[in-house]
């Protein structure tokens, strides 16, 4: 779909939509009722005034009602994955578990922010984040994630290596002489791009959702 063709009645049905794009024109159009709503109801008022919506969307939906509602997405690991995943244009798995990258988080924190900065998170899943950096090797947490706290030692960095990377990262020095800063920096250039990317993608759709009929 091109971008020109995006408006408030075809994003329902987009696949990347972005899950803060739905929720403002929720908001726009009910106000906070929604929220109460059931999710028959919600599915029922959205495809009378929208248009249809798919699944993936809906559980988009799902996960910014909880971000609105409850605190259990900064306070359990588990909530946190399956909102974290259709932040992602991943459909949530309540059987099995899934594992988010560490971009994925970084996107998920992202759009909690912008409905929610009145909670922290947990050391549980504090302590959830710093093993999906562990798990993709990536040895930096950036922002909005920057409270996670990480040990050079478990990513095999000295701590000379480590200041390194800091230093690195600061000035956006992507050769760096040392190859595992290097190697380092690439992978942080490549979590930040998406980041990045899902920003402007949320800026594009807010304004095509905004100004198009």
């Amino acid at each position: 779909m091109k971008a020109s063709s995006l408006t408030a009645k075809t994003i329902w049905d987009r696949e990347d939509a972005h899950p803060i794009a739905l929720d403002t024109l929720l908001i726009e159009r009910y106000g906070a009722n929604w929220l109460a709503w059931e999710a028959e109801t919600l599915s029922e008022e959205i495809q009378k005034d929208f248009g249809p919506v798919s699944g993936l969307n809906f559980s988009k939906i799902e996960a910014c009602k909880t971000l609105h509602l409850v605190d259990t997405y900064w306070q359990r690991w588990e909530v946190f994955v399956w909102c974290t995943m259709p932040c992602n244009s991943m459909p949530p798995d309540f059987l099995l578990m899934q594992v988010p990258t560490v971009a994925q988080v970084l996107a998920s924190v992202d759009a909690a922010n912008r409905i929610r900065t009145d909670v922290a998170f947990s050391e549980e899943v504090r302590l959830f984040m710093a093993n999906v950096h562990r798990h993709d090797g990536i040895a930096l947490a950036l922002p909005p994630v920057s409270f996670v706290e990480l040990s050079p030692h478990d990513f095999a960095l000295s701590p000379e290596q480590d200041a390194a990377l800091k230093s690195a990262w600061a000035k956006r020095d992507q050769h760096p002489p040392d190859p595992m800063v290097r190697e380092q920096m690439a992978r942080l250039v490549t979590v930040s791009t998406y980041l990045d990317e899902t920003r402007d993608r949320l800026r594009e759709q807010l304004h095509a959702v905004t100004h198009a009929a």
